[in-house]
């Protein structure tokens, strides 16, 4: 199977926090795939409204779109990617799920109802895959909050989630082997460009072995990340 090309951090003007408002999904699409990218997440702040503009300009480019949120909790930023195909309205139905506030939705101030260990549980119940977001970045990473020790213990070793994602890529190796202080639990790892604005679409990809682009796939190959997942450095001597 080949290594898909992927950026699993993508906004549209639907976050509150983006850099031009103007941006459109074909322009969304028409960077990522000037990137070379195979696949991108769409992942607003707590918010679901700027999927389904871009998965219709995606429409046979060849572009696939995971259908995403970046969800604000008590512990930190999550991202939860669900399948291809999931009906939008079954995402506002999430939302409604996990408690954000309809008139919040978009802003990444507001924060998801429960402790992050209940969130990533919902994520899973209804069928998504969820990743901590850019865990070392103060104060939305996980690690960087103001939650005590024990509570970013519980967070990492949650069976409900599927992978860190790191922004000091030469630290991947110590979390894939649980070599991090504190933090046993091996993981997978992936960066993300975290993109609010054209220009940053793709500047941290990661490369998965994939067949067909599913949820599914995606989820199998973080679980044998040793051998499925590769930074740019690594890809290399991954084929």
């Amino acid at each position: 199977m080949p290594f898909r090309k992927v950026d699993l951090h993508v906004h549209t003007p639907k976050s509150a926090c983006y850099s031009d408002m103007s941006v459109t999904p074909e322009e969304i699409v028409d960077a990522a795939l000037a990137d070379g990218l195979d696949a991108i997440a769409i992942t607003d702040h707590n918010t679901v409204e700027g999927i389904e503009g871009v998965r219709q300009a995606a429409t046979e480019r060849g572009l696939c779109i995971f259908p995403g949120i970046e969800l604000s909790t008590a512990g930190g930023h999550i991202l939860a990617l669900f399948p291809t195909d999931m009906p939008v309205e079954e995402l506002h139905d999430f939302l409604d799920y996990v408690g954000v506030d309809r008139e919040g939705r978009g802003d990444a101030i507001v924060q998801a109802r429960g402790n992050t260990e209940e969130v990533l549980e919902k994520v899973e119940e209804r069928g998504g895959l969820a990743i901590a977001a850019h865990v070392e970045r103060w104060p939305s990473g996980f690690l960087e909050t103001n939650q005590p020790r024990r509570v970013k213990r519980a967070i990492h070793g949650s069976d409900h989630l599927s992978a860190l994602e790191i922004t000091v890529p030469r630290n991947k190796g110590l979390w894939n082997a649980g070599e991090v202080r504190g933090y046993p639990k091996q993981r997978a790892c992936i960066q993300g460009s975290d993109a609010h604005a054209l220009e940053d679409i793709g500047r941290r990809p990661v490369y998965i072995r994939m067949g067909e682009i599913t949820l599914d796939a995606l989820r199998m190959a973080l679980h044998a990340h040793e051998t499925e997942v590769a930074f740019p450095g690594e890809l290399c001597r991954r084929e």
